[in-house]
């Protein structure tokens, strides 16, 4: 692996962990930009280097390292929010693979695309981060419907996501335009 590139994966794990202490809070689940800087990793860095990015970003926390919103270190798996530092690694990834995609069949990816596949990504966050919040919630935390899982780890940061999409989108759409990533 390059230099250049272990940089680049260093610093979009770094950025995450910034975005992390960028909260606006709401009970359990603090809305950050973490989710945006997981949707640009793999649109910025693709699939396979942004996903990294986002796996050393949870390293970093689970080594100790003061990166997650709530406990750090190996305690963090059992923290409710854990699940949706995993699904960054699938959202960097399912993004990156997405925007390849549409990058080989089209030529440079639209605005559009490049939204749809950075939603598609925090969808994968969401998958992962919301089963591992009802099974925390069931098994530590004393019990909780569905209905009040889906209320906390999802209605009220998916409208903030979609917005993030779309800034991450634009993003990089930008800097593909200067080679920066290149």
């Amino acid at each position: 692996m390059k230099i250049k590139t272990m940089i680049q994966i260093s610093l979009f794990a770094v950025m995450t962990a910034i975005g992390t202490r960028l909260t606006i809070p709401v009970p359990v689940i603090p809305f950050t930009l973490q989710t945006m800087f997981a949707m640009l990793a793999g649109l910025v860095l693709g699939k396979k280097c942004g996903a990294l990015s986002q796996l050393l970003y949870m390293l970093m926390g689970l080594a100790g390292i003061p990166v997650f919103t709530s406990v750090c270190g190996p305690a963090a798996l059992f923290a409710p929010s854990f699940g949706y530092i995993i699904g960054f690694v699938l959202c960097a990834y399912i993004s990156g693979a997405l925007k390849d995609f549409f990058a080989a069949r089209y030529g440079r990816p639209t605005r559009l695309m490049l939204f749809a596949a950075a939603i598609a990504g925090v969808a994968a966050t969401y998958a992962v981060g919301v089963a591992y919040l009802y099974a925390v919630l069931n098994i530590w935390g004393g019990g909780a419907a569905l209905m009040k899982v889906l209320s906390i780890g999802f209605f009220t940061t998916f409208p903030g996501d979609i917005i993030k999409a779309a800034a991450a989108a634009e993003i990089s759409r930008r800097v593909a335009g200067t080679g920066a990533a290149e």
